[in-house]
Formats: C-alpha cells, sequence, structure tokens
C-alpha cells in the first residue's frame, strides 16, 4: 500500500473531528489501494460488525476510510430496539443497518430486510454470513403502495450502488426486472406480533413504502427512520407535507437527525433534506 494511502487512511479513520465521514468522500482510492482491498472485509470503529469491501461502492469506501457509516442513525436504532423485538430494513442495501438490528434484537428478534437489486442482494448475503446475523431474513423485491412488477435502470458506473431509474435514460447502465410488494400484504408481515423500528432508503419512493404500511402503523405504531432527498422526491413527484400529514394522522412527531442527536420540527416546511426520524406521541 502507498504510503499516500496509509495517511489518508489513518487521517480519515483514528483522528478525531467533526465531520470526518464527510472529507473522507474527498480521498478517493488509488489505482492500487483498489487493487488490496477489493474483496478484502473491513471492520467498523467501535462495533463488532465486519463487511466485506469493494472500493467502487460509496458505503463500503466510507466505511474504509472514516470507520464508519451513519453512525448518527446507528445510535437510533441502537436507543430504539433491545432484546426481543422487531424491525424492518426497507432498503437492505449492503447489510449494514440490518446488522446493527440484528445485534440490538438477538436471537429472539426478527429484521426483515427488503432489497430488489440483484447485486446488493449477493452483497447483503455474503455480509450476514460474515457477522452470522441469522435472524435476519431477506426479501427480495420492492415495497410500494400498489402491487405489481417494474424495470428498474441500473448505473452501473454510479459510487452509490443503490440508485436505480425508471427511466433508463443514465449512462453506463444495465436493466432489472423487479416485482413490487405491499408490505401490508406480506404474511410474515402480517404475522408480527410487535414492530418496534422500520428504517426506509429507496432513492425518492419513501412515502410510496409507508402508505403500503397503513395496516402496520396503525397495529404496531413502531419508531420510523426515513431518507429524505429533495431530488429524488421531485422527480416522484411526492411531497414530504403530504407525507407527514399522512404520518401525523398516526400520531407521530418528526425529528431531523443531526450528526449530533436529533432536533424538533415545529414546522413542516422547513424541513431540510438528510434523514428523519418519527415517533408515535399519543
Amino acid at each position: 500500500m502507498k504510503r499516500t494511502d496509509r495517511i489518508k487512511l489513518d487521517f480519515t479513520r483514528n483522528w478525531t473531528l467533526p465531520g470526518k465521514a464527510r472529507l473522507s468522500r474527498w480521498f478517493k482510492p488509488s489505482d492500487q489501494l483498489k487493487s488490496i482491498i477489493n474483496n478484502g472485509i473491513v471492520w467498523l470503529n467501535n462495533e463488532d460488525i465486519a463487511i466485506y469491501a469493494n472500493t467502487n461502492n460509496y458505503i463500503e469506501w466510507t466505511i474504509l476510510s472514516s470507520g464508519t457509516y451513519e453512525d448518527e442513525i446507528n445510535k437510533l436504532i441502537r436507543v430504539s430496539l433491545k432484546n426481543g423485538e422487531n424491525a424492518l430494513d426497507i432498503g437492505g442495501n449492503i447489510g449494514l443497518q440490518s446488522i446493527r438490528m440484528s445485534q440490538c434484537v438477538g436471537s429472539t428478534g426478527k429484521v426483515f430486510a427488503f432489497e430488489p437489486l440483484n447485486h446488493l442482494q449477493q452483497k447483503f448475503t455474503r455480509n450476514m454470513l460474515l457477522n452470522k446475523a441469522a435472524n435476519v431474513k431477506l426479501f427480495p423485491f420492492a415495497l410500494a403502495d400498489e402491487e405489481g412488477e417494474a424495470d428498474f435502470t441500473i448505473d452501473t458506473n454510479s459510487w452509490n450502488q443503490g440508485t436505480f431509474s425508471l427511466t433508463g435514460q443514465n449512462q453506463g447502465t444495465e436493466k432489472q426486472h423487479v416485482f413490487i410488494k405491499v408490505a401490508d400484504n406480506i404474511q410474515e408481515v402480517q404475522d408480527l406480533t410487535s414492530l418496534a423500528l422500520i428504517k426506509i432508503d429507496v432513492e425518492g419512493f419513501e412515502f410510496q413504502v409507508l402508505k403500503g404500511l397503513k395496516q402496520t402503523l396503525q397495529k404496531h405504531r413502531p419508531r420510523i427512520i426515513f431518507e429524505y432527498d429533495y431530488h429524488y422526491w421531485l422527480k416522484t413527484g411526492l411531497s414530504i407535507e403530504e407525507c407527514c400529514s399522512f404520518l401525523e394522522s398516526f400520531g407521530y412527531q418528526f425529528y431531523q437527525i443531526t450528526p449530533v442527536g436529533c432536533e424538533l420540527i415545529s414546522n413542516i416546511t422547513e424541513i431540510e433534506g438528510g434523514n428523519l426520524f418519527c415517533i408515535p406521541i399519543n
């Protein structure tokens, strides 16, 4: 490994400073480092988790270079779940959040993960086996408020391998035929006697997923973490105000997730991009 690569990794992984995870994205790997790390294993700082690495994947490179990924989500998962509880990870990607959930709920709890993209399903399964997350079940399809099928166009050159399009206008793309289900109609979800947490990260389709969870929200009233990206939501024609109004009908209150905690959102129009934390208050 080049000396400059070692310095970069030492700086971003082991130094304590604000914003180091964001800083790490500027330290893209050299070709030599790619050849050393690809198909290897990296571990997270202060967590008993290991991940198979590929430096062409933004999440895996961030873990390698900074020692963590979405640590604020990790903290919310760990304060929201306890042994024996159940959780949904919708948009499972490479499986990091599912592993975190798995560790919290233990052998008597369940984690149901949903990931429709073939290349991520393979990464997800390998990482579950590596971390012995036997209480995680992967469902290989997408979720929405109506059942059906779709052709997802995957940008094979994207550093964020979880992105997809329904238009197929990107360069360097391949198509995957995806089945779409409604969560409320899935037998395993219906059979849950409790549900403590739902995490959703599905590239702008979060509201459709939530609308397909009406019965589940009413029955269990779980805490919810979901991503709001204005540009993704704009493409899908969805409104964060409408989404929050929908959740308010179930008694939810909203918080903006930040690196140091969660800020109460008193005015929905002031919601910024990022991850939101929703807690039932009555």
